[in-house]
């Protein structure tokens, strides 16, 4: 996860309570009771998971070419986990579901897991794009119940994405192998893992495009008010000397989620929130990035806890914290640059760099 993809309490409370209501799926021999039906959904209070689609719509889009029947347990793809609490900070509803035994680690592909996750961004119908196939938005066109969805397959995974109603919904399905090999769908068609993906989608889209404002309306956190600035602690000179820069010549950048070409769904979530970020590139240095979330501090307690996310990331202690604040570095095994993800006072930073513990230390020096 080579950039953070991530105000006040409200969104740890929504956080806990988006993924409690996220419970364990059944084993496809659930009854069929269990299926969502117009008749079961309370049009006055939020949508929860269990609402979007049945536990055997669930399981069937995670079972392998080997048709042996998972057993699925609520959990978040680690490198998708902070994409998974912004969206819910943003006042939207995410989703997920884990076959396996889980990825250990930010970009790790190996290891036998799938995971199927839901999410859906009301209000951001009008911003929807269609989910890339490679270098460009997929042309792949899929009618799901009465929505034209947009489809895409790759070594990214499958994804199923439309405007509903007036919401952004895209449900997506991701493995371990399918770069290296011995995927638990190896051997299957692009078309049929989307197939086993259809059951899920039309129930999620008919309950989505069948919602009420209430059934929509999930609470969320702050958002940003004041100017995007790389400035105070985030100062150009106090980096440049975290990273020993020596003289290279250096660029500095900021770039404001809110003045973005939207390309996606989390794009479309980032800009809502207001995330920045502050871009520096040293010439035979590389990159160190730099992403600022105002108010969202109570989320790095929860990105800590979520199921599957604590193998993912380990605490470090940085200079010049005080109690209550807290650090995490990412384990990732695709190179040196394991980001760093900070609080500092209220605002939620993450940093992907080399040195990145140093480049943030910087920046709570410069702040205090």
């Amino acid at each position: 996860m080579g950039s953070l993809r991530f105000a006040a309490s409200a969104v740890l409370v929504v956080l806990t309570a988006s993924l409690a209501s996220c419970a364990a799926v059944a084993p496809a021999s659930a009854p069929a009771s269990s299926k969502v039906t117009a008749e079961t959904i309370d049009t006055t209070t939020p949508l929860t998971c269990a609402d979007l689609l049945s536990p055997d719509a669930a399981v069937l889009a995670l079972t392998g070419t080997d048709g042996v029947t998972p057993a699925l347990v609520e959990a978040v793809q680690p490198s998708y986990a902070v994409e998974h609490a912004l969206l819910t900070g943003a006042g939207g509803l995410a989703c997920s579901w884990r076959a396996g035994t889980g990825q250990v680690g930010i970009s790790d592909e190996q290891g036998d897991w799938a995971y199927l996750s839901v999410e859906v961004l009301p209000d951001a119908a009008a911003d929807w794009v269609a989910p890339y196939a490679g270098d460009a938005p997929s042309e792949e066109h899929r009618t799901v119940g009465q929505v034209d969805a947009v489809t895409s397959a790759g070594e990214s995974g499958w994804r199923i994405s439309a405007p509903v109603g007036t919401a952004w919904v895209d449900m997506r399905v991701t493995s371990s192998g399918l770069i290296s090999g011995g995927s638990r769908f190896e051997g299957a068609s692009f078309d049929g893992v989307l197939d086993a993906m259809m059951p899920a989608a039309e129930t999620t889209f008919a309950t989505i495009t069948a919602a009420t404002a209430d059934q929509v309306g999930w609470p969320k956190g702050q958002f940003r008010e004041g100017e995007a600035r790389c400035d105070g602690g985030l100062d150009q000179v106090g980096i440049e000397n975290a990273l020993q820069l020596d003289g290279a010549p250096v660029e500095y950048t900021l770039v404001d989620s809110r003045a973005k070409t939207i390309d996606g769904l989390a794009d479309a979530v980032e800009a809502r929130i207001g995330v920045f970020r502050c871009e520096l590139f040293a010439e035979g240095f590389g990159n160190t990035e730099i992403t600022v979330i105002r108010g969202f501090d109570p989320f790095i307690e929860e990105l800590a806890t979520m199921p599957d996310i604590s193998s993912a990331l380990e605490p470090i202690v940085l200079d010049g914290a005080v109690a209550g604040e807290t650090a995490l570095q990412a384990r990732r095994e695709d190179g040196p640059r394991s980001p760093v993800y900070f609080t500092l006072g209220q605002t939620l930073y993450g940093v992907a760099s080399d040195g990145a513990a140093t480049v943030a230390e910087a920046i709570i020096a410069q702040t205090r």
